[in-house]
């Protein structure tokens, strides 16, 4: 039965279609504008978006062992500054830069604004987050972490 309707319907495509917009599908396709991949705004919004999640992640697996090791063995998770929370808290917001790049050079911004905008936004909300992060494990470590209505 759903053979039989494919097959009809396949047949009254194949009827109706008119060969003088077949002539022309050449014309067609050679006049669509092909985009390099590395011109591509998508493609950098996808490289944008993969880089924050695995750095993201990453981030997230060092701060739940800083963690682990402060409930388990006492060690203090204050030292955030060291080399692989901080290349993977860049590469985070390297990828933030990247994904408001290409969103906004999509929406036909120049390059050179576009750069100057997401670095900034990058910059402001990188190091408010970190500041926020270091308080939060100061918090940790003196024992008076604040519940969530206590700030605001």
């Amino acid at each position: 039965m759903i053979n039989i309707n494919i097959q009809t319907l396949i047949t009254f495509i194949a009827v109706n279609l008119d060969d003088a917009y077949l002539q022309n599908i050449d014309e067609y396709i050679s006049e669509y504008q092909q985009i390099k991949p590395i011109e591509d705004p998508i493609f950098w919004l996808s490289c944008g978006a993969f880089i924050c999640l695995m750095s993201g992640l990453i981030f997230a697996d060092i701060m739940k062992s800083k963690l682990n090791n402060w409930t388990t063995k006492k060690i203090s998770p204050i030292p955030l500054e060291n080399p692989t929370t901080i290349s993977s808290w860049f590469s985070f917001f390297t990828g933030l830069t990247i994904i408001f790049i290409s969103a906004l050079t999509i929406l036909n911004f120049s390059i050179i604004k576009s750069l100057i905008f997401s670095s900034l936004i990058s910059i402001l909300f990188g190091t408010s987050m970190w500041k926020a992060i270091k308080d939060l494990l100061n918090q940790v470590e003196a024992g008076t972490v604040k519940e969530i209505d206590e700030f605001f």
